[in-house]
């Protein structure tokens, strides 16, 4: 399992890598994509893949094209891993309170609740571990 959390930058860097699919990316594909939305020096990108790879996120691929980089834990998992990460930093480990929380802010009308109950119908425990990507 990769090692600590992800910081936001690390994880818009991990976003970059998923989009581009099976065949990974390279830190300057990475780099264009991250400096399309601000400005980001090709450096800090590159030191910030480095540190990903180390700590086990990414896996590194020498191929003819250059090194590319492939991350080892899927999107989803991911996003349930720091989701749950969330829930027990902010609420206790406690669902129901992060969701009672949304709920308060929120004006929801009669087809959304309908959504959310059949989401709520349709659920089943799970583990918030990351799982590994195939490959």
């Amino acid at each position: 399992m990769p090692d600590g959390q992800l910081t936001p930058v690390q994880f818009e860097i991990m976003e970059a890598i998923w989009a581009a699919g099976s065949g990974g990316a390279t830190v300057a594909e990475v780099w264009q994509v991250i400096s399309q939305s601000r400005s980001v020096a090709r450096t800090t990108i590159l030191n910030l893949v480095d540190r990903l790879e180390k700590r086990g996120w990414l896996r590194k691929a020498d191929t003819d094209a250059g090194i590319r980089f492939r991350a080892s834990v899927t999107r989803e998992a991911t996003s349930a891993g720091l989701a749950g990460e969330f829930v027990t930093d902010f609420f206790g480990g406690s669902t129901s309170s992060l969701v009672m929380s949304l709920l308060g802010s929120q004006t929801l009308d009669s087809a959304e609740l309908a959504r959310l109950r059949s989401m709520l119908d349709q659920a089943t425990p799970r583990s918030t571990k990351p799982k590994r990507s195939p490959g």
